[in-house]
């Protein structure tokens, strides 16, 4: 079961960001595709408090990864000694530093599908706190 969980996460990562790096391709190369990038970007700029919801989503995310890598670190020795959990982890924290900087050193005006971008990665960086957890969860049953 965890290793199903495991491969269709994975999975599900890397359609989101095939997805993400083909909303941004066709918005720079398809006319139709970039009117509705713009349309949407300025819809949502319009609906909802971006800046605020973009510091609450850095905020948890970052705090999110640091607490799982500190008790993984403090309170599960046996989940370090792993070559598979320490390259779970090390993932986690190269993807959350990616999608701070991505969310913070890009805007629309830089990067035209920088929301949907950004919730993608978001999206990524949140399913791979997901599966760390479930990891970490089979552990606890192992003792």
């Amino acid at each position: 079961m965890k290793k199903d969980f495991y491969g269709i996460s994975t999975i599900l990562q890397v359609l989101f960001l095939i997805s993400a790096y083909g909303v941004q391709m066709f918005s720079m190369k398809k006319m139709g595709m970039m009117r509705y990038v713009v349309y949407i970007n300025h819809q949502w700029e319009a609906k909802y408090p971006i800046e605020t919801l973009r510091n609450i989503s850095i905020t948890f995310l970052v705090m999110l990864s640091a607490i799982i890598t500190l008790y993984a670190l403090i309170k599960k020795y046996n989940y370090i000694t792993s070559k598979k959990a320490l390259l779970m982890l090390l993932i986690e924290g190269i993807m959350t530093l990616v999608f701070v900087f991505f969310t913070l050193c890009y805007s629309t005006e830089s990067y035209r599908s920088y929301y949907f971008t950004s919730l993608t990665l978001g999206t990524i960086v949140l399913i791979q706190n997901i599966k760390i957890i479930v990891c970490l969860k089979k552990y606890d049953y192992n003792y």
